[in-house]
């Protein structure tokens, strides 16, 4: 199972995902080109984009503000050159911004933070916990002028890539079925697998191999080189034990899950957290890392040689000059998105939304794409990238994993909100505790 990688592993996996995709898209974008000519789609693509973008000046022209509208995120997106942007792009609306890690903020918005706080950017996970509280309200969809644009993964819940068993991602888009209004704007998505520092396992490898799955990260081995003590994984009680399960199943250690591998049984998550025991007390693990720098610091300092970690986290290490490759893995990536959520007694929600829609407007979802994210509305990221950077970031070249529908097509599971969550934090605290 370890002497592929994963680009030839799926070849053929992938060229069955794209012609699903086309047909539950029922108009691929690239087949519309062609037939209508290219130029002609180009244009009529910028034209649309260009009218968007004039529909949202034209919004925002009627707000007005006191001080700057207040949210609380993660240091990815709450930057104050966004904020700067935004101003300038909206005529004069300020925003301001506290960076706090994804658990405090919730934590924050949850004792009261959503009175002082007009939106919330969290992982979409975690929305649940944001609506069975009451903080958080719908939000018109003909409030975010961009949304035409999106994807198809967050509208179709057929497309390559959604999980048709949680109904995930559109099950956190809309706030219900009548799809008029949102419940979380996504802002950035990608999926995440194993970073990889290559010349630790190509050199001594006669025919330059480096690791495709996740074995690295539990089983302490791969092929001849013993890897205990030089793998990372990421404290988190609601990703790891579903990274670990998705490894189990597809080795065959571990019997099919019932429902998902982000919402296992007791039973099964016991199973899980044991096998996790097991490869902590063998020293497989070097570190838990539970920030982002902290991740780019175990790979660029070449304390660890293998980590779960986000695709941003390799691109950072990378400019640190050090061989760094994100690998997709042969089980499968887990899939996430960050978005906004509308606070239910929001001091400035006019503004808030309006930050909500120019996030997707090109931009920013140019500037989101050099940090190693997706927009949920390609088509506008798409009028502001150069040439070189789409083709770069979007269609995968010189890109370790390759183009956007090849990721799409191997997801293994979305980060999700489980049923049993109590028990995943108090079966991760006894992996913590052993």
């Amino acid at each position: 199972m370890d002497d592929k990688h994963v680009e030839h592993r799926y070849e053929d996996f992938y060229q069955k995902a794209d012609a699903k995709s086309r047909h539950a898209a029922e108009v691929d974008r690239r087949q519309f080109m062609v037939a209508a000519g290219a130029t002609a789609a180009v244009a009529a693509l910028g034209f649309a984009v260009s009218e968007a973008q004039a529909a949202f000046s034209e919004r925002t022209a009627g707000i007005t503000q006191d001080g700057p509208m207040q949210l609380i995120g993660t240091g990815v997106s709450a930057q104050e050159r966004f904020f700067n942007e935004f101003k300038s792009a909206s005529g004069g609306l300020e925003v301001t911004g506290q960076v706090a890690s994804l658990s405090d903020s919730v934590q924050k918005w949850l004792t009261g933070g959503h009175k002082t706080f007009s939106m919330i950017e969290t992982n979409a996970f975690r929305t649940p916990a944001l609506e069975e509280a009451g903080t958080i309200s719908p939000i018109p969809i003909e409030k975010i002028t961009n949304w035409e644009f999106a994807d198809d993964l967050f509208t179709d819940p057929n497309h390559v890539g959604a999980d048709h068993t949680s109904g995930w991602p559109t099950k956190m888009v809309f706030w219900d079925d009548s799809r008029t209004a949102l419940k979380m704007v996504p802002k950035i998505y990608n999926t995440d697998a194993l970073g990889i520092l290559p010349h630790k396992f190509a050199e001594t490898q006669q025919d330059h191999a480096i690791p495709d799955t996740l074995g690295v990260l539990y089983e302490g081995k791969w092929r001849d080189i013993d890897l205990r003590g030089k793998v990372s994984i990421q404290n988190e009680d609601l990703i790891g034990p579903p990274r670990a399960a998705s490894y189990l199943v597809k080795n065959r250690k571990m019997d099919p899950v019932k429902v998902g591998f982000g919402d296992l049984e007791p039973d099964e998550l016991t199973n899980v957290i044991d096998f996790l025991i097991g490869a902590k007390k063998d020293g497989v693990f070097r570190a838990l890392w539970t920030n982002y720098g902290e991740a780019v610091n175990l790979l660029a300092s070449e304390e660890v040689w293998g980590i779960d970690c986000w695709n941003p986290v390799v691109e950072d290490v990378k400019k640190q000059g050090v061989p760094c490759s994100y690998i997709d893995v042969w089980e499968g990536t887990s899939a996430w998105y960050y978005g906004m959520c509308l606070s239910s007694e929001a001091p400035q929600p006019e503004v808030a939304m309006a930050y909500m829609d120019w996030c997707l407007d090109g931009w920013r979802g140019a500037a989101d794409a050099e940090q190693g994210y997706y927009s949920p509305c390609p088509d506008t990221a798409k009028s502001i990238l150069t040439e070189e950077a789409w083709l770069k970031w979007y269609e995968g070249r010189g890109r370790d994993t390759g183009p956007l529908l090849r990721r799409q097509a191997n997801i293994a599971y979305w980060m999700i909100w489980p049923r049993n969550v109590t028990l995943f934090i108090k079966e991760w605290n006894r992996f913590l505790a052993a």
